[in-house]
């Protein structure tokens, strides 16, 4: 006896006719007719009072159904059970454009999924696509549409780039500033932010960087000495200023990232608590 045939019993009560069964299971009506036989010959019993044209339910036949459909239910809640702890096991691998919503959806799987190990790298944005397709990854953080017919992508959070200006540079007395306007300026950065480390020197002629690799070096610093900086709320950096700074908000198109969370198609049933999760999740940052 098999899963299938059950199935294919209850499909033939629901419908009533053989034919239309046949047709929603997509095989053959003999195929369908000589798979029930199996199933009575195992049973020992007929499932069916059948005439030159018809095959009608008897009532041996209704009950073994209602059992049937017990049987297809536990079946279901196992598959269930299995994918769930699947899920608490799986070592999920997460690439990211930047590391600020890399930051707040690993905090938030992290609690909330604690038996999920996850582990995460920033590569070049133009190697994502690949990382996915080769499953070297399960998810990952991209801000362009993904023209793939292997990959789903579903909106996750977006990042406003602010400038955070000391109170003694002309700057901080506008409300908004453009890439520009920081032509030829001293600005503290920390160099590990993916592709916006390409944007601020694509978009700012002639600044002058002073590079910091070190997190905790950066962040001592930019505390300490109060100079130019970038900042953003995402990266819970947007609120804490120091005394004497102010921050202003960078209004160029490319100045705000629209974030996506990708994963293959073909894994969307695995992650899709995860998948589901982090948006509900990113909703609130």
């Amino acid at each position: 006896m098999e899963l299938v045939q059950l199935k294919q019993l209850v499909v033939i009560a629901e419908e009533k006719v053989l034919s239309h069964g046949a047709e929603r299971l997509n095989i053959s009506q003999p195929a369908l007719s000589r798979s029930i036989q199996r199933l009575e010959d195992e049973l020992g019993l007929p499932l069916f009072d059948r005439t030159k044209n018809s095959m009608v339910l008897n009532e041996a036949g209704a009950a073994i159904v209602e059992e049937a459909k017990k049987v297809l239910s536990d079946a279901d809640a196992l598959l269930k059970k299995a994918h769930a702890l699947k899920n608490e096991e799986k070592h999920i691998r997460i690439v990211t454009c930047a590391p600020a919503p890399l930051w707040k959806l690993s905090a938030e799987l992290g609690a909330a999924f604690p038996k999920i190990k996850i582990t995460s790298s920033m590569p070049d944005e133009d190697s994502i696509i690949s990382l996915l397709l080769s499953e070297k990854a399960e998810l990952a953080i991209v801000r362009k549409e993904i023209e793939s017919e292997a990959i789903s992508t579903l909106p996750l959070t977006e990042e406003q780039l602010c400038m955070r200006i000391p109170l003694t540079d002309e700057l901080s007395k506008k409300k908004s500033i453009k890439f520009a306007d920081l032509a030829g300026k001293e600005i503290r950065e920390y160099t590990k932010t993916g592709f916006w480390h390409k944007v601020h020197r694509d978009l700012i002629p002639g600044a002058v960087y002073i590079e910091y690799d070190d997190i905790m070096v950066y962040t001592n610093v930019i505390n300490s000495q109060n100079p130019l900086t970038f900042v953003t709320e995402l990266a819970n950096t947007h609120s804490q200023n120091p005394a004497g700074a102010v921050t202003v908000p960078i209004t160029d198109e490319e100045a705000c990232a629209h974030y996506r969370l990708a994963f293959l198609k073909k894994n969307e049933a695995a992650l899709r608590g995860i998948v589901d999760f982090s948006a509900k999740s990113a909703r609130g940052w």
